[in-house]
């Protein structure tokens, strides 16, 4: 197979807060889905959660899988806003946590770009697109965790 698209956007970040608060956040379904839209927050496995974003449009997050205070996972069709997610048009987000020291190390990892039923150069764009939100999500969710911590 010739196709070099990348797959898999990695990125960690380290945190001064309570793990507790960290987790509280990075559990809540589609926290990094700007949005000034509160949306109900439901952890269970299996369950979606609608963010709506008034610049980017409307995103279902699914939770796909969490372990307490150290896994949590999701689905969500960032390159197809405004539709329901469906095979093809997904991408997994796991996000590890883990106390290091005094601080709380967050890594997420999104996966599944190259899978996507979209032209090359929407999904190129996608792991463009998120490579860059992830820098600037994981900001915010330190600037987040060690404002309550303050």
């Amino acid at each position: 197979m010739s196709n070099t698209m990348q797959d898999v956007i990695e990125q960690e970040i380290s945190i001064n807060a309570s793990l507790e608060r960290v987790w509280d956040l990075v559990t809540e379904p589609g926290w990094w889905v700007p949005t000034e839209a509160p949306a109900a927050v439901d952890r269970t496995p299996g369950s979606q959660t609608v963010r709506v974003s008034e610049k980017y449009g409307r995103f279902p997050v699914e939770v796909v899988e969490m372990k307490p205070r150290t896994y949590a996972a999701f689905r969500w069709a960032s390159q197809f806003p405004n539709e329901e997610l469906a095979v093809g048009h997904t991408t997994l987000i796991e996000f590890f946590v883990s106390q290091v020291g005094d601080a709380v190390q967050v890594k997420v990892r999104e996966s599944g770009f190259a899978q996507l039923s979209a032209p090359e150069e929407v999904r190129q764009a996608g792991f463009r697109d998120n490579t860059e939100g992830w820098r600037l999500e994981l900001g915010e969710l330190r600037k987040k965790s060690e404002a309550a911590a303050a």
